[in-house]
């Protein structure tokens, strides 16, 4: 869960049947360019919950008879390609329900500050023409984005129109919605909520480009609105026929994502146990983030969009609603705090064969069971090693402690983490059952695989030694267009070894001295990138090859001396520079359109940046920090030290 302060704007709606309306904002600020609004006005980019929105277009084009649900992808983009060929076997149906087996996300420049670009859409099919897929077709849900890039284009392959055009003519008219579009038919409005980081600094709002994944727009109302069309009976946009295939859960057990078609899920046990269907989308974009919750048999719909805060906090308060909706209703769901597991104090012999290395989205663990006692669980990350301890349970399952095994004062922790271990295809997996507590707000449970065993992955010395050299090392964004928000949320990328594992680099197989390969193969494994250096210059570039992004060694970054007064802009080439040591000093920039600056101090955490509302032109340096300038080809920005 990404740590992050509570909502600064929140607006909430909900709608049930007989016609009920409850809507919600709070705000230090309730002003948007010094126009009032209330939150069935405050616009949001409601990130992946527009996957329904793609999927309802499709579904659409399904009942008309133009598109098949089982059908090649090819059908309907041949120009479709990948660098494996079992690209062909990926079907419509796979990338809603996101089995297709593609890597996860193109990001590029897909999330802009105050800027739109079609480059994600113009240049998707070419960045997968390069890419391998993970995993065959079918074998398993993990989450996807680019499957639903792909949705967006047969859209448009099939209806003849831009998916803008689509989604307005198609879902907005029906359903009266005013406030819903894309950054294409909706850029730069006065009701565009606030945004904000590092607490409470105000920035410029960011657009999502990737707009069938999550580009749309729209108000907590009309989102509400749109989930109130897949009530049972209402045939506004979809047949019963059709919502009720989207809403199945196909997955093969409790462990496994158990994705509808475009819903993130499709059962909740709790209020399956009160005899509720519930079906739910969330999002996130870097600021904004959104959840739509759907009763359709009871005909409640409740979303929750909020600027800051994460889709984990606006989910639990959009089951809240659900509940009050539910017992308006005359239906009580209960929500089941976890029991405390019965622990033993011996692990028996056969989980001794397990001790090994493991992959989980982390990183790289080592599973061990000292003195057959208790398991241990070595996680190693770029700056420390995170050690968990788990004693068995009368379960056959471990159980998450809180304090150190044998000291006597150890206590089944209160976010309650159960692992089991598993095989799937002739690989060992671990297992989890997860509830977070937390506090007030409620309990957060979710199973799924937590990790896989590790292939060996002997390589020569040389190649390790090649890798070794970088380890710890920081490269800094390069390739980025100067709207891009990943300068804020994430400036650099590392890349570790380890002395006790050889072969890997991070959760990536070695392939030779410049390239490693993500090694994840498991249900859940999202967003997995490979990576390969080369040398430019003299200079290193990572480049991360199935996410359009390139960063530059911190070896090549030089240091801001008092003699430049300007610096040179290509379009997509960041400078970098390192800010000496000692005491701060203040530059005044002068900057064309279409640039921008960040700086950070030397944590690499933003201090500055020219998306920042009301910072001006004057910048303090922090000691021994970073700064960076992105522009356009022919621009240059002057710089008064």
């Amino acid at each position: 869960m990404k740590k992050t302060r509570i909502a600064s704007l929140l607006a909430a709606a909900l709608i049930a049947a007989p016609a009920m309306t409850f809507a919600a904002a709070e705000s230090s600020d309730n002003t948007a360019a010094n126009k009032p609004y209330s939150s069935s006005d405050t616009f949001s980019c409601i990130g992946s919950v527009s996957k329904m929105f793609a999927t309802t277009a499709v579904m659409q084009l399904v009942e008309q008879g133009k598109v098949e649900l089982d059908a090649p992808v090819t059908d309907y983009l041949p120009d479709f390609r990948m660098a494996d060929e079992r690209y062909k076997d990926i079907t419509v149906r796979m990338l809603m329900n996101h089995t297709s087996g593609i890597m996860g996300t193109t990001a590029g420049d897909f999330m802009l500050y105050n800027d739109r670009d079609a480059a994600p859409h113009d240049t998707m099919l070419r960045e997968l023409s390069t890419q391998r897929l993970k995993t065959f077709p079918g074998d398993y849900g993990a989450y996807c984005n680019d499957g639903f890039g792909l949705l967006e284009l047969i859209v448009e392959q099939v209806s003849g129109e831009s998916f803008t055009d689509y989604i307005e003519k198609n879902i907005c008219v029906p359903l009266g919605m005013q406030q819903t579009g894309t950054p294409w038919n909706a850029f730069r409005t006065d009701e565009m909520v606030k945004t904000f980081i590092n607490g409470n600094v105000e920035v410029t709002p960011e657009y999502c480009m990737d707009l069938g994944s999550g580009g749309i727009m729209s108000t907590a109302a009309e989102l509400c609105t749109f989930g109130s069309s897949f009530f049972k009976g209402d045939n506004r946009l979809l047949t019963d026929k059709s919502k009720k295939e989207m809403s199945e859960n196909k997955a093969a057990d409790k462990y496994e994502d158990g994705f509808g078609l475009g819903w993130d899920q499709v059962d909740y046990d709790d209020y399956k146990a009160a005899g509720v269907k519930v079906v739910s989308k969330g999002g996130d974009v870097s600021h904004q983030h959104a959840q739509l919750l759907v009763a359709p048999d009871e005909k409640i719909s409740v979303s929750v969009l909020s600027s800051g805060g994460s889709s984990l906090y606006n989910s639990l308060m959009a089951e809240a609603l659900m509940d009050i909706a539910l017992a308006d209703k005359g239906i009580n769901v209960e929500h089941k705090a976890p029991e405390k597991k019965e622990t033993l104090d011996t692990v028996p012999d056969k989980y001794l064969a397990y001790e090994d290395i493991y992959i989980s989205a982390a990183g790289l663990n080592y599973v061990s069971f000292p003195d057959k006692k208790y398991m241990e669980i070595k996680t190693f990350t770029d700056d420390k090693t995170d050690i968990k301890q788990y004693k068995y349970t009368t379960e056959d399952s471990f159980v998450l402690m809180d304090g150190k095994i044998g000291s006597g004062k150890e206590i089944q922790a209160k976010n309650q983490s159960v692992l089991i271990f598993r095989e799937r295809n002739g690989r060992d997996y671990i297992c989890s059952d997860n509830c977070m507590d937390l506090g007030g707000m409620g309990n957060f449970s979710m199973s799924g695989y937590e990790m896989m065993r590790a292939d060996k992955n002997p390589v020569s010395d040389d190649v390790q030694a090649a890798w070794d050299a970088r380890s710890g090392k920081k490269y800094y964004l390069s390739s980025g267009k100067y709207s891009n928000v990943y300068y804020a949320e994430m400036p650099f990328v590392k890349v570790n070894t380890y002395p006790e594992i050889r072969g890997y680099v991070g959760g990536r197989k070695i392939v030779d001295a410049d390239r490693a390969q993500a090694a994840l193969v498991m249900p859940g494994g999202r967003d997995l990138e490979d990576i390969e250096v080369r040398t430019e210059n003299g200079n290193e570039i990572l480049d991360i090859t199935n996410c359009a992004l390139e960063f530059i060694s911190e070896d090549a970054v030089p240091e801001l001396k008092s003699d430049v007064t300007e610096v040179k802009l290509s379009t997509k080439k960041a400078v970098w520079y390192k800010l000496g040591k000692g005491d701060s000093k203040t530059i005044i920039l002068d900057m064309p359109e279409n640039s921008a600056v960040y700086v950070y101090d030397k944590y690499d955490r933003v201090t500055y940046s020219s998306y920042m509302k009301n910072y001006g032109n004057t910048v303090p340096l922090p000691s021994e920090g970073k700064i960076v300038f992105i522009g356009e080809d022919g621009g240059k920005i002057g710089i008064t030290q």
